[in-house]
Protein backbone atom coordinates (compact mmCIF):
# COMPACT_ATOMS: atom_id res chain seq x y z
CA UNK A 1 0.00 0.00 0.00
CA UNK A 2 1.21 3.50 -0.62
CA UNK A 3 0.66 6.95 0.80
CA UNK A 4 -0.17 10.21 -0.87
CA UNK A 5 1.24 13.38 0.75
CA UNK A 6 1.19 16.95 -0.56
CA UNK A 7 4.15 19.35 -0.50
CA UNK A 8 3.14 20.84 2.86
CA UNK A 9 3.34 17.43 4.50
CA UNK A 10 6.78 16.71 3.03
CA UNK A 11 7.98 20.15 4.17
CA UNK A 12 6.56 19.71 7.65
CA UNK A 13 8.12 16.27 8.05
CA UNK A 14 11.49 17.51 6.88
CA UNK A 15 11.48 20.45 9.26
CA UNK A 16 10.86 18.14 12.20
CA UNK A 17 14.23 16.54 11.56
CA UNK A 18 16.24 19.81 11.40
CA UNK A 19 14.61 22.05 13.98
CA UNK A 20 14.07 20.91 17.55
CA UNK A 21 12.79 24.35 18.56
CA UNK A 22 9.96 24.28 16.02
CA UNK A 23 9.07 20.61 16.47
CA UNK A 24 5.76 21.19 18.27
CA UNK A 25 4.63 23.77 15.76
CA UNK A 26 5.63 21.58 12.83
CA UNK A 27 3.87 18.60 14.37
CA UNK A 28 0.69 20.64 14.55
CA UNK A 29 1.12 21.56 10.88
CA UNK A 30 1.65 17.87 10.10
CA UNK A 31 -1.55 16.99 11.93
CA UNK A 32 -3.38 19.80 10.16
CA UNK A 33 -2.27 18.55 6.76
CA UNK A 34 -3.33 15.00 7.61
CA UNK A 35 -6.69 16.26 8.81
CA UNK A 36 -7.30 18.08 5.54
CA UNK A 37 -6.34 15.07 3.41
CA UNK A 38 -8.91 12.29 3.87
CA UNK A 39 -7.87 10.65 0.62
CA UNK A 40 -4.23 10.65 1.69
CA UNK A 41 -4.58 9.97 5.41
CA UNK A 42 -7.53 7.64 5.80
CA UNK A 43 -7.83 6.26 2.28
CA UNK A 44 -4.21 5.94 1.18
CA UNK A 45 -2.36 5.40 4.44
CA UNK A 46 -2.25 2.01 6.22
CA UNK A 47 -5.85 2.59 7.32
CA UNK A 48 -6.96 1.78 3.76
CA UNK A 49 -5.98 -1.85 4.36
CA UNK A 50 -8.08 -1.78 7.52
CA UNK A 51 -11.04 -0.27 5.70
CA UNK A 52 -11.15 -2.84 2.90
CA UNK A 53 -10.62 -5.77 5.27
CA UNK A 54 -13.35 -4.61 7.67
CA UNK A 55 -15.93 -3.89 4.96
CA UNK A 56 -15.62 -5.65 1.59
CA UNK A 57 -13.58 -8.60 2.81
CA UNK A 58 -15.76 -9.00 5.91
CA UNK A 59 -18.81 -9.28 3.65
CA UNK A 60 -17.09 -11.80 1.38
CA UNK A 61 -16.14 -13.87 4.45
CA UNK A 62 -19.68 -13.71 5.80
CA UNK A 63 -21.09 -14.94 2.48
CA UNK A 64 -18.72 -17.89 2.33
CA UNK A 65 -19.42 -18.74 5.96
CA UNK A 66 -23.18 -18.76 5.38
CA UNK A 67 -22.74 -21.04 2.37
CA UNK A 68 -20.48 -23.34 4.36
CA UNK A 69 -23.17 -23.69 7.03
CA UNK A 70 -25.72 -24.42 4.32
CA UNK A 71 -23.66 -27.19 2.70
CA UNK A 72 -21.87 -28.65 5.71
CA UNK A 73 -23.36 -27.16 8.87
CA UNK A 74 -26.13 -29.67 9.32
CA UNK A 75 -23.76 -32.55 8.74
CA UNK A 76 -23.82 -33.80 12.30
CA UNK A 77 -22.37 -37.28 12.81
CA UNK A 78 -25.85 -38.89 12.75
CA UNK A 79 -27.11 -37.28 9.52
CA UNK A 80 -23.80 -37.87 7.80
CA UNK A 81 -23.97 -41.57 8.54
CA UNK A 82 -27.54 -41.88 7.26
CA UNK A 83 -27.39 -39.70 4.15
CA UNK A 84 -25.05 -40.51 1.31
CA UNK A 85 -26.49 -38.10 -1.26
CA UNK A 86 -24.69 -35.00 -2.39
CA UNK A 87 -26.17 -31.63 -1.49
CA UNK A 88 -26.88 -32.81 2.06
CA UNK A 89 -27.65 -29.32 3.31
CA UNK A 90 -28.42 -27.43 0.11
CA UNK A 91 -31.36 -29.54 -0.97
CA UNK A 92 -32.23 -31.18 2.31
CA UNK A 93 -35.76 -31.56 3.67
CA UNK A 94 -37.40 -29.56 0.88
CA UNK A 95 -36.10 -26.23 2.20
CA UNK A 96 -34.54 -24.43 -0.76
CA UNK A 97 -34.62 -20.88 0.73
CA UNK A 98 -32.20 -19.50 3.30
CA UNK A 99 -32.06 -16.04 4.86
CA UNK A 100 -29.12 -15.07 7.01
CA UNK A 101 -27.41 -12.21 8.81
CA UNK A 102 -23.91 -11.43 10.04
CA UNK A 103 -22.66 -8.72 12.39
CA UNK A 104 -18.93 -7.97 12.62
CA UNK A 105 -17.05 -5.47 14.81
CA UNK A 106 -13.36 -4.96 13.94
CA UNK A 107 -10.87 -3.07 16.15
CA UNK A 108 -7.42 -2.14 14.81
CA UNK A 109 -4.44 -0.41 16.41
CA UNK A 110 -1.45 0.75 14.37
CA UNK A 111 1.82 2.38 15.41
CA UNK A 112 4.48 3.22 12.81
CA UNK A 113 7.09 5.82 11.86
CA UNK A 114 6.54 8.22 8.96
CA UNK A 115 9.07 10.97 8.23
CA UNK A 116 10.63 10.72 11.72
CA UNK A 117 7.23 10.90 13.40
CA UNK A 118 5.51 8.14 15.34
CA UNK A 119 1.93 7.89 14.09
CA UNK A 120 -0.77 5.99 15.95
CA UNK A 121 -4.10 5.01 14.42
CA UNK A 122 -7.03 3.43 16.22
CA UNK A 123 -10.12 2.38 14.31
CA UNK A 124 -13.40 0.55 14.86
CA UNK A 125 -15.59 -0.63 11.99
CA UNK A 126 -19.06 -2.15 12.42
CA UNK A 127 -20.25 -4.14 9.40
CA UNK A 128 -23.80 -5.54 9.10
CA UNK A 129 -24.66 -8.03 6.35
CA UNK A 130 -27.95 -9.65 5.37
CA UNK A 131 -28.37 -12.25 2.64
CA UNK A 132 -30.82 -14.61 0.99
CA UNK A 133 -30.21 -17.55 -1.33
CA UNK A 134 -32.02 -20.32 -3.16
CA UNK A 135 -31.00 -23.85 -4.11
CA UNK A 136 -31.55 -24.30 -7.85
CA UNK A 137 -30.54 -27.92 -7.37
CA UNK A 138 -29.21 -30.01 -4.45
CA UNK A 139 -25.70 -28.93 -5.44
CA UNK A 140 -26.07 -25.35 -6.76
CA UNK A 141 -27.04 -22.24 -4.79
CA UNK A 142 -27.42 -18.61 -5.88
CA UNK A 143 -28.08 -15.58 -3.69
CA UNK A 144 -27.54 -11.90 -2.97
CA UNK A 145 -26.36 -9.98 0.07
CA UNK A 146 -26.32 -6.35 1.21
CA UNK A 147 -23.97 -4.77 3.73
CA UNK A 148 -23.87 -1.46 5.65
CA UNK A 149 -20.77 -0.30 7.48
CA UNK A 150 -19.76 2.56 9.73
CA UNK A 151 -16.27 3.25 11.03
CA UNK A 152 -14.50 5.60 13.43
CA UNK A 153 -10.81 6.47 13.18
CA UNK A 154 -8.52 8.61 15.30
CA UNK A 155 -4.93 9.39 14.32
CA UNK A 156 -2.25 11.06 16.42
CA UNK A 157 1.34 12.23 15.90
CA UNK A 158 2.91 11.01 19.15
CA UNK A 159 6.35 12.46 18.42
CA UNK A 160 5.06 16.01 18.15
CA UNK A 161 2.45 15.69 20.87
CA UNK A 162 -0.27 16.50 18.35
CA UNK A 163 -3.97 16.34 19.07
CA UNK A 164 -6.02 13.37 17.93
CA UNK A 165 -7.61 13.72 14.51
CA UNK A 166 -11.08 12.19 14.44
CA UNK A 167 -12.80 10.93 11.28
CA UNK A 168 -15.69 8.66 10.30
CA UNK A 169 -16.56 6.47 7.33
CA UNK A 170 -19.74 4.84 6.12
CA UNK A 171 -20.81 2.88 3.08
CA UNK A 172 -22.73 0.02 1.52
CA UNK A 173 -22.10 -2.92 -0.82
CA UNK A 174 -24.49 -5.16 -2.79
CA UNK A 175 -23.03 -8.58 -3.62
CA UNK A 176 -24.56 -11.48 -5.59
CA UNK A 177 -23.00 -14.89 -5.03
CA UNK A 178 -23.11 -18.52 -6.11
CA UNK A 179 -21.87 -21.85 -4.74
CA UNK A 180 -21.53 -25.41 -5.95
CA UNK A 181 -21.02 -28.53 -3.85
CA UNK A 182 -18.54 -30.74 -5.68
CA UNK A 183 -19.04 -33.75 -3.38
CA UNK A 184 -19.50 -34.52 0.32
CA UNK A 185 -16.08 -33.06 1.14
CA UNK A 186 -15.62 -30.07 -1.20
CA UNK A 187 -17.59 -26.98 -2.18
CA UNK A 188 -16.67 -23.83 -4.10
CA UNK A 189 -18.24 -20.37 -3.90
CA UNK A 190 -17.71 -16.97 -5.47
CA UNK A 191 -19.08 -13.46 -4.88
CA UNK A 192 -18.77 -10.02 -6.46
CA UNK A 193 -19.77 -6.84 -4.66
CA UNK A 194 -20.13 -3.20 -5.70
CA UNK A 195 -21.01 -0.17 -3.61
CA UNK A 196 -20.10 3.30 -2.39
CA UNK A 197 -18.59 4.93 0.68
CA UNK A 198 -17.98 8.33 2.20
CA UNK A 199 -15.25 9.79 4.39
CA UNK A 200 -15.81 12.64 6.89
CA UNK A 201 -12.64 14.23 8.22
CA UNK A 202 -11.67 17.19 10.39
CA UNK A 203 -12.42 20.77 9.30
CA UNK A 204 -15.56 19.65 7.42
CA UNK A 205 -13.54 17.85 4.76
CA UNK A 206 -15.21 14.91 3.01
CA UNK A 207 -14.60 12.52 0.11
CA UNK A 208 -16.77 10.00 -1.69
CA UNK A 209 -15.60 6.59 -2.86
CA UNK A 210 -16.62 3.79 -5.20
CA UNK A 211 -15.76 0.30 -4.03
CA UNK A 212 -15.94 -3.25 -5.33
CA UNK A 213 -14.63 -6.69 -4.44
CA UNK A 214 -14.37 -10.18 -5.86
CA UNK A 215 -13.82 -13.38 -3.86
CA UNK A 216 -13.48 -17.10 -4.51
CA UNK A 217 -13.28 -19.91 -1.93
CA UNK A 218 -12.67 -23.65 -1.85
CA UNK A 219 -14.01 -25.32 1.31
CA UNK A 220 -13.15 -28.80 2.61
CA UNK A 221 -15.26 -30.68 5.17
CA UNK A 222 -14.54 -33.98 6.96
CA UNK A 223 -16.08 -35.74 9.96
CA UNK A 224 -14.24 -38.16 12.25
CA UNK A 225 -16.79 -39.29 14.79
CA UNK A 226 -17.97 -36.18 16.61
CA UNK A 227 -15.09 -34.06 15.33
CA UNK A 228 -15.50 -31.90 12.25
CA UNK A 229 -12.51 -30.57 10.31
CA UNK A 230 -12.93 -27.66 7.92
CA UNK A 231 -10.33 -26.20 5.59
CA UNK A 232 -10.64 -23.15 3.37
CA UNK A 233 -8.51 -21.60 0.63
CA UNK A 234 -9.55 -18.07 -0.36
CA UNK A 235 -8.61 -15.38 -2.84
CA UNK A 236 -9.94 -11.84 -2.37
CA UNK A 237 -9.55 -8.65 -4.39
CA UNK A 238 -10.79 -5.28 -3.15
CA UNK A 239 -10.70 -1.73 -4.52
CA UNK A 240 -11.72 1.70 -3.26
CA UNK A 241 -11.53 4.77 -5.48
CA UNK A 242 -11.80 8.08 -3.62
CA UNK A 243 -12.79 11.24 -5.43
CA UNK A 244 -11.20 14.62 -4.75
CA UNK A 245 -11.63 16.16 -1.31
CA UNK A 246 -14.51 18.54 -0.78
CA UNK A 247 -14.85 21.34 1.74
CA UNK A 248 -17.65 23.94 1.96
CA UNK A 249 -18.81 22.94 -1.50
CA UNK A 250 -15.37 23.43 -3.08
CA UNK A 251 -13.33 20.61 -4.62
CA UNK A 252 -9.58 20.23 -4.08
CA UNK A 253 -8.27 18.88 -7.41
CA UNK A 254 -5.70 16.12 -7.42
CA UNK A 255 -6.49 14.75 -3.94
CA UNK A 256 -8.32 11.60 -5.07
CA UNK A 257 -6.71 8.19 -4.69
CA UNK A 258 -7.35 4.56 -5.63
CA UNK A 259 -6.51 1.64 -3.34
CA UNK A 260 -6.20 -2.04 -4.29
CA UNK A 261 -5.61 -5.18 -2.24
CA UNK A 262 -5.08 -8.76 -3.44
CA UNK A 263 -5.16 -11.20 -0.54
CA UNK A 264 -4.97 -14.98 -0.07
CA UNK A 265 -6.05 -16.92 3.00
CA UNK A 266 -5.50 -20.53 4.03
CA UNK A 267 -7.25 -21.75 7.16
CA UNK A 268 -8.13 -24.88 9.14
CA UNK A 269 -10.75 -25.35 11.83
CA UNK A 270 -11.68 -28.17 14.21
CA UNK A 271 -14.98 -28.44 16.06
CA UNK A 272 -16.56 -30.96 18.44
CA UNK A 273 -20.25 -31.85 18.15
CA UNK A 274 -22.08 -31.83 21.49
CA UNK A 275 -25.54 -33.12 22.32
CA UNK A 276 -28.12 -30.41 21.80
CA UNK A 277 -26.65 -29.10 18.57
CA UNK A 278 -23.77 -27.02 19.96
CA UNK A 279 -20.29 -27.24 18.46
CA UNK A 280 -17.36 -25.27 19.94
CA UNK A 281 -14.39 -24.89 17.62
CA UNK A 282 -10.92 -23.41 17.20
CA UNK A 283 -9.10 -22.41 14.03
CA UNK A 284 -6.02 -20.77 12.59
CA UNK A 285 -5.51 -19.01 9.26
CA UNK A 286 -2.57 -17.64 7.34
CA UNK A 287 -3.25 -14.33 5.56
CA UNK A 288 -1.00 -12.85 2.87
CA UNK A 289 -1.51 -9.47 1.20
CA UNK A 290 0.06 -10.36 -2.11
CA UNK A 291 -0.35 -6.84 -3.43
CA UNK A 292 -1.35 -3.54 -1.82
CA UNK A 293 -1.14 -0.46 -4.00
CA UNK A 294 -2.50 3.02 -4.29
CA UNK A 295 -2.21 5.64 -6.96
CA UNK A 296 0.58 7.66 -5.30
CA UNK A 297 3.24 7.60 -2.59
CA UNK A 298 5.30 5.22 -0.45
CA UNK A 299 4.89 1.64 0.73
CA UNK A 300 3.01 1.24 3.98
CA UNK A 301 4.73 -0.20 7.09
CA UNK A 302 2.28 -2.69 8.58
CA UNK A 303 3.59 -5.96 7.12
CA UNK A 304 2.38 -8.21 4.34
CA UNK A 305 1.29 -11.38 6.17
CA UNK A 306 -0.23 -12.49 9.44
CA UNK A 307 -1.66 -15.39 11.43
CA UNK A 308 -5.27 -15.23 12.64
CA UNK A 309 -6.49 -17.34 15.56
CA UNK A 310 -10.20 -18.10 15.99
CA UNK A 311 -12.34 -19.44 18.84
CA UNK A 312 -16.10 -19.79 18.59
CA UNK A 313 -19.22 -21.86 19.03
CA UNK A 314 -21.96 -22.78 16.55
CA UNK A 315 -25.49 -24.01 17.11
CA UNK A 316 -27.42 -26.20 14.67
CA UNK A 317 -31.07 -27.26 14.74
CA UNK A 318 -31.89 -29.66 11.93
CA UNK A 319 -35.59 -29.76 12.86
CA UNK A 320 -36.01 -25.96 12.86
CA UNK A 321 -33.57 -25.23 10.05
CA UNK A 322 -31.66 -22.72 12.18
CA UNK A 323 -27.94 -22.16 12.54
CA UNK A 324 -26.24 -19.52 14.67
CA UNK A 325 -22.78 -18.77 15.94
CA UNK A 326 -20.38 -16.36 17.55
CA UNK A 327 -16.60 -16.16 17.03
CA UNK A 328 -13.62 -14.10 18.11
CA UNK A 329 -10.66 -13.60 15.74
CA UNK A 330 -7.27 -12.12 16.60
CA UNK A 331 -4.51 -11.29 14.13
CA UNK A 332 -0.86 -11.61 15.09
CA UNK A 333 2.61 -11.09 13.57
CA UNK A 334 2.06 -7.95 11.48
CA UNK A 335 4.95 -5.64 12.22
CA UNK A 336 3.05 -2.50 13.26
CA UNK A 337 -0.58 -3.54 13.62
CA UNK A 338 -2.88 -5.33 16.08
CA UNK A 339 -6.31 -6.48 14.95
CA UNK A 340 -9.23 -8.31 16.53
CA UNK A 341 -12.76 -9.05 15.41
CA UNK A 342 -15.96 -10.20 17.11
CA UNK A 343 -18.56 -11.74 14.82
CA UNK A 344 -22.06 -13.19 15.23
CA UNK A 345 -24.27 -14.87 12.62
CA UNK A 346 -27.65 -16.54 12.21
CA UNK A 347 -29.40 -18.26 9.29
CA UNK A 348 -32.87 -19.72 8.81
CA UNK A 349 -33.83 -22.21 6.12
CA UNK A 350 -37.42 -22.58 4.92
Amino acid sequence: MKYKFDKRLLLAAGLVGVSGVASAQVANELASVLAEQPASSAAAAPTAQVQINATSFAQATAISGALGSRFFGFGAPGPVASLDSRGLAAGGAGRPFTVWGNLSNADTQQSYNAFANNIRNNSTVLNSVIGADYALSPDFVVGVSAALDRGNLNSQNITGGGARIESTTKGYVIAPYAAYQLNKQFAVDASVGIGQGRFYGANDVSAESDRWFGAANLTYNRWYGNVQFLGKLSYLHGEEKYGDNKKAGATDPGTGVKNKIDQTRLGIQAGYWLNGGFMPYVGVSYVNDMRRTNSAGLDDPIGRDAWVGTVGVNYFSLAKGVTAGIAYNQEESRSNQKYNNLMANVSIRF
